[in-house]
């Protein structure tokens, strides 16, 4: 049998790699809101105005997973509720300023102009 050094080392290493495994698991997602946590991303759609014109544009969304936990509950809310010992806590990814996006748009070819999505007369 090894001595208790060498199993020691032995243990130690391995719990090394595992744990650069998972590091480097985590760290090699293709995109970066398929990491744990909320990111910005852009996303794109089309816009149609109907008889007029197409066209893209990017604006932000937002991507990521909802977090829930439970921890023991707080000593002032014992004191309002003492059968609530545990309080749940959760969070979730979402955008919380918003931001006007303008674009400029080529004019229709027809005899009226383009405005707020439909042809004036």
């Amino acid at each position: 049998m090894f001595p208790v050094s060498w199993r020691l080392r032995g243990c130690s290493l391995l719990l090394l790699l595992v744990a650069l495994f998972v590091i480097m698991s985590r760290t090699s997602a293709k995109d970066a809101w398929e990491r744990p946590g909320c990111h910005k991303v852009g996303h794109t759609r089309k816009i149609s105005i109907p008889d007029c014109v197409e066209f893209h544009i990017t604006t932000n969304a937002c991507r990521g997973y909802c977090e829930s936990w439970a921890v023991p509950s707080a000593i002032d809310t014992l004191r309002v509720n003492p059968h609530q010992t545990i309080t749940s806590v959760g969070q979730c990814c979402n955008i919380m300023d918003t931001e006007d996006v303008s674009n400029t748009v080529t004019s229709c070819e027809k005899k009226f102009p383009c405005q707020a999505g439909f042809p004036t007369h």
